[in-house]
């Protein structure tokens, strides 16, 4: 999915990306050796532990060239984006402010199955509840 990325990084602004103990760990395994978990981490008001932002985007954004320093290690959540669970509505969704949705689920066999995914992932490392 690199490409179909290539030059954009609109769901690295103001991302609110939560982060699992298991994607943390994995960064600071993989991760240059002196990053430190406050560095990239905080816990929002709900209790989640979320990548922080540097200045208006992602900690882990090369801002020039609009590319992921982690992608190999990235989170859960951005493996998943654009599709996100909307807790409003109890289901998966294509978040709207992807502008290029449509090179990355193209079907709704696609959709359910990563929406399963999503869903495992919430309730398993996050221990969140979905219906």
């Amino acid at each position: 999915m690199k490409d179909k990325c290539e030059n954009c990084g609109q769901c690295c602004i103001r991302t609110e990306m939560i982060l699992s103990k298991q994607d943390i760990n994995r960064i600071k395994k993989y991760a240059p050796k002196n990053l430190v978990k406050k560095k990239f981490v905080f816990k929002n008001e709900e209790g989640f532990f979320q990548l922080k932002n540097l200045g208006n985007h992602c900690f882990f954004l090369d801002f020039q060239s609009k590319k992921c320093k982690i992608y190999d290690i990235r989170p859960k959540g951005c493996d998943f984006y654009p599709l996100i669970y909307d807790s409003s509505v109890n289901q998966c969704v294509i978040d709207k402010d992807c502008p290029r949705p449509q090179l990355f689920y193209q079907d709704k066999e696609k959709i359910h199955e990563v929406c399963q995914k999503v869903k495992k992932f919430l309730v398993t490392e996050l221990s969140f509840k979905t219906n």
